[in-house]
Formats: structure tokens, sequence, C-alpha cells
């Protein structure tokens, strides 16, 4: 039974199965739209639900093959709704989410090495689920030559020097600023630990743990402590010449 199961799974289906998946795409196509309708932009998850079943992988298919994504390969990914200046659908956005695709999943990493032209095929049909010519309408390599460079000796396909020129520029800016504020935190440590605690008024004596309230310091003064003047005889005059010291 299971060798009959996949013969007829194999069989092409009739054109009245056909014909209701066709209907069934162009009403979910027009609820998305709906749901993009006077908005700037939603999250994918939102209009596509989560793409870990098959419904919801269909669903981002179907948003990737009609609809603008944003920082489409990201968690935050957001699709552009009819309020954004950069809303376009249909084979547009289409082309526009596969030069995204490219750069930032395969071109941009790969620097003046470059991909090759069937590695960008298979990045394509894994996130569209579709073939590149029938979802853009013109072949890959044609898409590439327009979009990149591309080599027709080696089949490979590079960002433009200038881009890349760019990105680098870019990168040397985030070191150098990511360099200053490194040392700008090395030098607030560094004060931070020349900064030492006031000694106290003054410091108790080696044998004294505990705080004594009766217990009088001695300071450095040349006036004697109450009981120094009782042990010393002292006449009516006082200390002095008459005393008879």
């Amino acid at each position: 039974w299971f060798k009959e199961y996949i013969l007829v799974s194999s069989l092409p289906r009739s054109p009245a199965v056909l014909g209701t998946m066709a209907r069934n795409k162009k009403m979910e196509l027009a609820q998305m739209k709906r749901e993009l309708q006077g908005e700037r932009a939603i999250p994918l998850s939102r209009i596509a639900g989560d793409s870990g079943t098959d419904e919801g992988e269909r669903k981002h298919q179907l948003v990737w093959q009609n609809f603008r994504i944003q920082d489409a390969t990201k968690a935050s990914a957001m699709v552009l709704g009819t309020e954004h200046p950069d809303w376009c659908e249909g084979r547009e956005a289409a082309a526009g989410n596969s030069v995204e695709l490219f750069e930032t999943t395969e071109l941009f990493p790969a620097g003046p090495l470059g991909v090759p032209l069937d590695r960008l095929s298979a990045i394509h049909a894994h996130y569209f689920g579709s073939g590149f010519e029938k979802t853009i309408g013109k072949k890959l390599r044609e898409f590439c030559t327009e979009k990149f460079e591309y080599d027709e000796k080696t089949r490979r396909v590079k960002a433009s020097a200038k881009v890349l020129n760019a990105l680098r520029k870019v990168e040397a800016r985030d070191l150098v600023a990511e360099e200053k504020d490194w040392a700008k935190k090395a030098k607030t440590d560094m004060m931070k630990e020349k900064e030492m605690v006031k000694p106290p008024a003054f410091a108790l004596a080696a044998t004294q743990v505990h705080f004594d309230a009766d217990h009088r310091p001695r300071y450095a003064t040349t006036k004697m402590t109450p009981d120094e003047l009782e042990e010393r005889p002292m006449n009516a005059k006082g200390m002095g010449k008459g005393d008879g010291w």
C-alpha cells in the first residue's frame, strides 16, 4: 500500500485541484494586503505565523514572493505596509527581497571571493519556495549580472567593489568608535582605582578592638587631661615663676 500511496501522490494534480489552490492563494494574498493597508510596517511573524510549522512556512514563502520585507532573515523582520515609502508588491517586492537576501546572507560575508551561482539558487528556493524565474520573471544569471558582478568563467557572483569598499569604511569607523569607547572606559576605571578612602580622624589603639566610650584619645597638644591635673599639686596662683618649682 505504501508503494501505491507514493505512486498516487506523485501523479500530477487535476486542473480542478490546481484551480482551488490558486483561488486559495489569491484569497490569502488579499487578506495579507488588507492587514498591510494603512500600516507602515508589521512583524513578519504576525502576518505569516510560526515558520516552524508547514502552514507557517508556506505563508512565509508567500510573503517573500509578494511583499517587501526588511531584515528578512532576522527575528525582527518587518513587512512593509502601504504607508511605507518603500512599499511595493508582486515581482518588484520579490526582486528587492532577493537582493537583500543574497547580499546579507552570502555576498557581503564572502567579500571579493564571491559565491557560486548555484549556491544563490539554493538559498532563494529555500526562502521563496519556488523557482527563481517563476518568482522574479527572469533567469538568475541575468538578474545577478544586473544587480551584482557575475563571472561567466567561474560562475561566481560577488557584490560590487563600490559596495564592498563602502562596507569596509563603515566597519573601520565602527572599530575606531569601539576602540575609543574602550580607552575611555579603561581610563575611567583607572581613575576609580586611584581614588583612596580617606583615613579616619584618629586611629584606635592596636589592642583596642571595640570602641570604648570612656576612652579618650590623646592628641598632640600641650593641655593636660583632668587626671594629670589632679596628680600635680598647684597653688592658688597656678603654675608659674612663683610656685617654687
